[in-house]
Order: C-alpha cells, then sequence, then structure tokens
C-alpha cells in the first residue's frame, strides 16, 4: 500500500480522535457530537468483554498476556484488564494512544503507525480482540496482512476474536460522506467544519467475504473454531481463532 493511504488513513483517524472520539469508536448516531457519558462509554466494554470471557470459557484473573489491536480510548482495554495480568493496546493515531493512557492506566498502549505488528515477536500473547477495526482498514489487503499478523504473534492454543462485515449495504459501499469529507479536506476545508457543520466524517467501512477471511486463516496455518453471526455491523461475522502447538 502507498506510504501517502497510510499517512491519510492516520492522519483521519488523528482528526477524529481530536473531534469526537468516543462516537468515532462507538458509532451510535445519538452519541454523535460528544454526546456519549463517558461512564457509559466505558461500562459497554466491560459488558461486551464480560460476555465474550464467560462465551469462551475465561475467569477473572490473571490469563496471561493479551492485545487489543486497534484499542481506540482503551474501551475494551481496560475491562480486558479483569481477565488479563498484561493487556496492551495498539492504535494508529496518538491522540486515541494519549486518551487511552488517561483512562486506563493499567493497560500497555502503543502507537503503530506500521503495516504490520512487527514490533511483536512470534507467540507473545495468549488473547487477541479485534472489534469494529478490521473493517475500518484502508484496504482488504491491510485487513487480510493483519489478520496474518494476528495467527503469527499468538501463542500456540491461544485464542484470537476477531469481526468483520462480509457485505455491504449499497449506502456503506458507497460511503458518499466520507468521500465528500476527503474531497473537501484535500481542498484545505478545516476538519472541525467539515465535521460539526457538514456532519462529515472521514471513516471507511470495508469487507472480506466468509470465504476469503477462511482462506486467510488457513495460509496463516491457523485454524477457525467458530464463525457466527454478531451485531457489532450490518452483514457481520465474528471469528474465533487458534494455531496448533509447534510439533518437537
Amino acid at each position: 500500500m502507498s506510504a501517502t493511504k497510510i499517512a491519510i488513513h492516520e492522519r483521519q483517524w488523528e482528526e477524529m480522535a481530536h473531534l469526537d472520539p468516543l462516537f468515532a469508536i462507538l458509532t451510535e448516531k445519538a452519541k454523535q457530537f460528544g454526546r456519549w457519558d463517558t461512564e457509559e462509554f466505558f461500562a459497554s466494554g466491560r459488558k461486551e468483554i464480560d460476555e465474550l470471557m464467560e462465551a469462551r470459557g475465561f475467569s477473572k484473573g490473571d490469563n496471561g498476556r493479551a492485545l487489543d489491536f486497534g484499542c481506540g480510548v482503551g474501551r475494551l482495554s481496560k475491562a480486558l484488564r479483569a481477565y488479563f495480568g498484561e493487556v496492551t493496546g495498539v492504535d494508529i493515531a496518538e491522540g486515541m494512544i494519549d486518551l487511552a493512557r488517561r483512562h486506563a492506566p493499567r493497560c500497555r498502549f502503543i502507537l503503530n503507525r506500521h503495516e504490520d505488528l512487527s514490533l511483536f515477536e512470534n507467540d507473545s500473547f495468549d488473547f487477541i480482540y479485534s472489534n469494529i477495526v478490521l473493517q475500518h482498514q484502508p484496504t482488504q489487503i491491510l485487513a487480510r496482512r493483519y489478520i496474518g499478523e494476528f495467527i503469527r504473534i499468538i501463542k500456540p492454543r491461544g485464542i484470537i476474536v476477531f469481526q468483520m462485515p462480509y457485505k455491504l449495504t449499497l449506502r456503506y459501499a458507497l460511503q458518499p460522506k466520507r468521500r465528500l469529507y476527503s474531497l473537501l479536506r484535500a481542498c484545505g476545508v478545516s476538519a472541525e467544519f467539515l465535521y460539526n457543520r457538514l456532519h462529515l466524517n472521514p471513516i471507511r467501512t470495508i469487507c472480506l467475504e466468509t470465504r476469503d477471511v477462511q482462506n486467510t486463516v488457513a495460509r496463516r496455518n491457523g485454524t477457525i473454531l467458530r464463525v457466527y453471526p454478531d451485531e457489532f455491523n450490518h452483514h457481520s461475522m465474528s471469528y474465533v481463532v487458534t494455531k496448533a502447538a509447534k510439533r518437537n
């Protein structure tokens, strides 16, 4: 992917970190323009993680190391800390990382502007979670790459859970507000005016067909344990993935 496209992606998420960070992470229409109550926002993360951990058989305590990919302001990282001795969050936007450190001081947060997760060694984590993040990558190629990276850095028999739409409605596919935002920003119109006055935003949505995800996981020697429809987006699926223990 071109450096220009990555730079634009980074700049747009920095702008959202400044304009309306909680809405950028959890886009409930009624909460836009700073209407999220902070406690309610983080309570939604606790509820999501509690339900996920119960479904995956985790009890509260030290279950090893967890990664929150696309951590934003730490909504899920903070909740994961009740189940893991060490929680690391990564994000492309420095503004998001700064807010995450403020809201979840018991977690570790890292700015990652690379097109991979090379800052982590193989077999680094016991659990990886990524929700409503892969769908906002600039390209499908990058989304597939990150899925492969999840498998590389998960420990053998560790668990990865990630979400991805398998198709987009016509409105999501056309994304007129995002396109107009990008065009006007390129012409020098301020992000504040575009967001607050014209109600435009730069958030992109992509999809990967279920078979595409399955093939991506298989190519990296991962194993899909479960695929199930979720409520995080229209036509969205969640995937539970692991990788086999190494043979002696």
